[in-house]
């Protein structure tokens, strides 16, 4: 794949750096490693705390190089010694000081920005890149089920957070997909809150934002409830917001404009009268990294096409009373299809 974006770029050789990237091509999550390929092969640079599983486990045809803690100048001698004139680098990646290194190491080489053509070639999943989102899915729907016989009085955000953790990995996740949300009452309203140790009392509602990983690949998922009776105005804004979801999700087809999606579920909850509470997007996409494209917003000018995991996630944070996010990642096939499959409507424990 590498060798063939090499000729499409029009460049004598890339050079990936980011830890998602490098999986992505090489299908081993490795920290510490670089990759340059050429049209004719690919080199991989890592240090002997991960060649022997390297070697196990990225494409066999590649040449394993193992170098004593990454550096330039010896994945730069490689480069001149094949003669590269262009090279393309993952600039969104370099850090300011590493460019400058490889300007002098490449002294007459001329660096381009290759971020954006190795990120797209992710948008798309293969059949194997599903199988892992949804099974990753599968262990957040058995894991918020798990949690909900075990919420009780007096138990803190974070317990209930660490509670959800274990028992994804129990249900077959191997990781956090990104720090898990778990917020009471008031806290609620921050979209993106942290749990502490406030302690759960009845009458509260509770906002879990979870996901975990299978083979490096996230699943995302939110799900609103509550603690006891929340109250009528909760109880009428969780509605409106379960219908800015279903609206979301039936708008999409093969083709749809990301922004239309948004602007379905945007225009329902401003016509409520809860617009001013929809401070972010709509969705994002899904893969290796928890925010991919496609980017669902009121700017995107992405597409969502074939093969596209994406999120719906509409929501509405009121301060000092309480915020509702209700969060479902779908697969775009000949239609849109659930990956969320645990319960959506209003529970109250």
């Amino acid at each position: 794949m590498l060798e063939r974006l090499v000729r499409e770029l029009g460049v004598d050789c890339l050079m990936v750096i980011s830890t998602s990237n490098t999986v992505y091509y090489s299908g081993y999550n490795n920290p510490e490693c670089v990759i340059v390929a050429f049209a004719d092969g690919v080199y991989y640079f890592t240090d002997d705390r991960y060649t022997a599983e390297a070697k196990s486990l990225i494409p066999a045809h590649w040449q394993l190089e193992n170098i004593s803690c990454v550096n330039f100048p010896a994945i730069c001698q490689v480069i001149k010694d094949h003669g590269a004139k262009t090279v393309g680098c993952e600039m969104g990646y370099l850090t300011h000081s590493h460019f400058l290194r490889l300007a002098d190491l490449l002294e007459g080489v001329v660096l381009s920005d290759c971020t954006a053509a190795l990120v797209d070639k992710r948008i798309v999943k293969t059949d194997l890149e599903l199988q892992r989102i949804r099974r990753a899915a599968l262990a957040n729907d058995r894991a918020f089920e798990a949690v909900l016989g075990q919420v009780k009085e007096g138990m803190t955000e974070l317990e209930l957070a660490y509670l959800l953790q274990y028992e994804y990995i129990k249900a077959g996740g191997e990781g956090i997909a990104f720090d898990t949300i778990s917020v009471f009452g008031e806290h609620t309203a921050y979209p993106h809150g942290h749990p502490g140790h406030q302690k759960l009392a009845k009458g509260d509602v509770i906002t879990l934002d979870f996901g975990t990983k299978i083979g490096a690949y996230c699943s995302d998922i939110t799900r609103s409830f509550a603690f006891g009776d929340p109250g009528e105005e909760y109880k009428t804004c969780y509605r409106h917001v379960l219908e800015a979801n279903l609206m979301g999700i039936a708008a999409g087809y093969d083709g749809v404009s990301a922004k239309h999606l948004d602007d379905v579920a945007r225009q329902y909850l401003d016509s409520v009268g809860l617009g001013r509470y929809f401070t972010h997007s709509l969705g994002h996409g899904v893969g290796i990294d928890i925010h991919e494209k496609p980017a669902l917003n009121t700017r995107s000018q992405d597409t969502i096409t074939k093969g596209m995991i994406y999120t719906i996630e509409p929501g509405i944070y009121i301060n000092g009373k309480f915020g509702i996010r209700i969060e479902d990642l779908l697969y775009m096939g000949d239609s849109p299809e659930l990956l969320s499959h645990c319960n959506k409507n209003l529970i109250i424990l």
